[in-house]
């Protein structure tokens, strides 16, 4: 009897970003992808033609026999905690008989198996110091080893961290091939230059793939007892099914990153990217999982250019063909802001856009890409449903954000072209061959949060109403229409915001 096994690597967010060093997070990322799909190859070269698919953490192989599973699970396992500590893999085996049962059955069967294995987490307790040794910084675990940071300073390292900086030196072939330019950026001061030290943590997560998984199954029906050659179809189609999701997500990227490149001389006054220090940094490019730093003037417009990308590839599924769209979550914060807490808040963001979807077409099909995002604003932390509860409300009841913006949805009018066309308001918009003066628009930030008939007050009798004009699909007056503000997303954003100018 074959057997089905599916693995993965456990809490890859938690052993990426426990570090705010480039170096380490680099290196726990390009470890991460030597074991997804590399290290099985470097066992033995034969599990190729065994793999199944291997993206998004996930990874599926298919073997004759048990006794060949097990050994597969044997090899990788000892591979893995020999040389990554720190790295957490989890492995079933599902048993599987090609003529007699249904493969899309017992893949399901591996996921549960799975599930519950990450949940019950067995012996995964232990005693990971005795309180007299030196700990590491990064981990909490104690130091075996020291090096040396970029300014000289001596620092105390466990044998995970040390691993991880070893592998940072190391080329990655995925994201080599992902960039314009070598990666030459050793920290993440240096995607950034001036007193605007800001970056963007970027988290981009692919819409309805559960649904679309659920129509490829339903192409393959087992009316004539043909198990084995229906198996063998629906499993081929899996694999074009998960080849063409990371075909479109990496080249979404590629795109984001030429588009970067092309409007180099526009960036040079905010980034060192004329002193090839390419502002852009991948972290995860997993399938439909995708993170990463940018600068923070441009972390809202490149998930904005990776998205639009992206809905420009379309999958055949029985018969149908369907646009690829995501959600992404950006979260903008100083330099020096603690990177797990970075990626959590860009996460939560993702989410947040993918909750909007949801609320406004329950209960449909309809699919669009949308994109969220929030400045760090020193002691304002939390939930971003919280934050947004707490503080981007006016004292009228009125939502301040037109946040989360949909990117190809004309039907709404809380979309990205109408917080292009504020933006362009408040920073070119000439009325008698002036432009309204940056000292009013941070004043009026705050006026907006006292609600739609402070905010008139303040426009008529500062004489600076037309320049806040409506928008074509939203009949407000005075900033508002219904119960959202217009003009607070853009200039609560303009200082850390750069429009990317298309090719052409």
């Amino acid at each position: 009897m074959g057997a089905l096994v599916l693995w993965e690597v456990s809490k890859k967010q938690q052993y990426i970003f426990s570090s705010n060093k480039l170096k380490e997070n680099r290196g726990a990322s390009i470890i991460i992808e030597d074991i997804i799909e590399l290290i099985p190859n470097k066992v033995n070269p034969t599990y190729a033609d065994n793999l199944i698919y291997n993206g998004g953490g996930s990874s599926l192989y298919i073997f004759p026999t048990t006794i060949e599973a097990r050994e597969f699970i044997k090899n990788i396992s000892e591979k893995v905690l020999y040389e990554y500590p720190g790295v957490e893999v989890f492995m079933v085996i599902e048993e599987y008989d090609e003529d007699m049962e249904k493969v899309k059955e017992k893949i399901d069967n591996a996921y549960i198996k799975l599930a519950i294995k990450k949940n019950r987490r067995e012996h995964s307790g232990g005693q990971l110091s005795f309180g007299i040794e030196r700990l590491c910084e990064s981990t909490g675990l104690p130091a075996n080893f020291t090096e040396y940071d970029l300014d000289g300073k001596k620092r105390f390292i466990s044998s995970e961290i040390k691993i991880k900086i070893e592998n940072s030196e190391k080329n990655s072939k995925k994201f080599d091939n992902l960039l314009p330019v070598k990666n030459s950026i050793n920290e993440f001061r240096e995607l950034s230059k001036g007193n605007k030290n800001y970056v963007a943590v970027v988290h981009i997560d692919g819409n309805q793939m559960g649904k679309k998984l659920n129509k490829l199954k339903d192409e393959f029906k087992y009316e004539d007892c043909d198990y084995k050659e229906i198996n063998k179809e629906y499993l081929k189609a899996l694999k074009k099914f998960s080849d063409d999701i990371k075909l479109a997500f990496e080249s979404s990227f590629k795109h984001m990153a030429e588009e970067i490149k092309r409007n180099e001389n526009d960036l040079a006054q905010y980034t060192k990217i004329k002193e090839d220090k390419f502002p852009l940094i991948p972290i995860i490019i997993a399938g439909d999982d995708i993170t990463y730093v940018t600068n923070g003037m441009i972390g809202i417009e490149s998930a904005r250019i990776f998205l639009e990308h992206l809905n420009s590839f379309g999958m055949d599924i029985n018969g149908e063909t369907i646009k690829l769209n995501a959600c992404a979550g950006v979260a903008i914060v100083r330099a020096g802001y603690q990177f797990y807490k970075a990626y959590e808040l860009a996460e939560d963001l993702c989410s947040n856009a993918k909750k909007q979807l949801l609320k406004d077409y329950e209960n449909t099909d309809a699919d669009y890409s949308l994109i969220d995002w929030h400045i760090e604003q020193g002691d304002i932390i939390g939930p971003i449903l919280n934050i947004r509860e707490d503080y981007y409300k006016s004292l009228d009841g009125k939502k301040l954000n037109m946040r989360p913006l949909y990117i190809n949805n004309p039907e709404k009018w809380t979309n990205y072209k109408n917080f292009l066309l504020a933006n362009s308001y408040i920073t070119k918009l000439q009325i008698d061959e002036k432009q309204i003066a940056r000292s009013k628009l941070k004043k009026l930030r705050e006026i907006l949060k006292k609600g739609e008939k402070e905010t008139e007050f303040y426009l008529l009798s500062n004489q600076i109403s037309n320049y806040f004009p409506r928008f074509k699909d939203a009949c407000g007056d005075y900033c508002f229409y219904d119960d959202r503000c217009m003009y607070y997303d853009s200039i609560e954003a303009m200082d850390l915001f750069i429009e990317l100018q298309k090719e052409g």
